[in-house]
């Protein structure tokens, strides 16, 4: 029986050690834990949603390539042929927003008495922000072809 309070302070020793031992340690990396609880998961990306109409802006020029303040736009829906139009700034920009996409247009401008080539916007164009360059006074093929054939004689 002398035996075993000797036992007992020996173990008691020694978590009185331990535990002094673990109040005196500086060392940092000893204090950080073995687990770590921060999530280092990649960031999920939401999800974009589908466009639902498109934008179409563009300029105005003539043949020069210098900017028409004062041009008439005119956007016509091919489906109810109703027509949007836009008057041209200085810089010669003109722009038409929530247009839908199944529908097809047909784009024009107007400068005093001279008329563009209609140009078409095609509802199976997946661009859903569209840019169109209109040139008033350019010369047709038809046109170039009489000015650059030989005189007659």
């Amino acid at each position: 029986m002398g035996k075993r309070p000797l036992s007992v302070l020996i173990f008691c020793g020694a978590l009185t050690g331990l535990a002094s031992a673990q109040a005196t340690n500086n060392n940092p990396a000893a204090e950080t834990p073995s687990v770590f609880l921060d999530n280092h998961r990649p960031l999920i990306k939401k999800k974009e949603k589908a466009p639902t109409s498109r934008d179409l802006t563009g300029k105005v020029i003539d043949s020069s390539g210098q900017a028409l303040e004062g041009a008439l736009v005119t956007l016509t829906d091919t489906k109810t042929n109703a027509k949007t139009t836009f008057i041209t700034k200085r810089d010669g920009r003109f722009n038409f927003d929530d247009l839908s996409l199944t529908v097809d247009y047909r784009l024009q401008a107007r400068f005093k008495d001279v008329v563009t080539e209609p140009r078409n916007v095609s509802q199976y164009d997946p661009n859903t922000r569209m840019v169109r360059i209109l040139q008033i006074g350019s010369a047709t093929a038809d046109d170039k072809e009489k000015t650059t054939a030989p005189p007659q004689k």
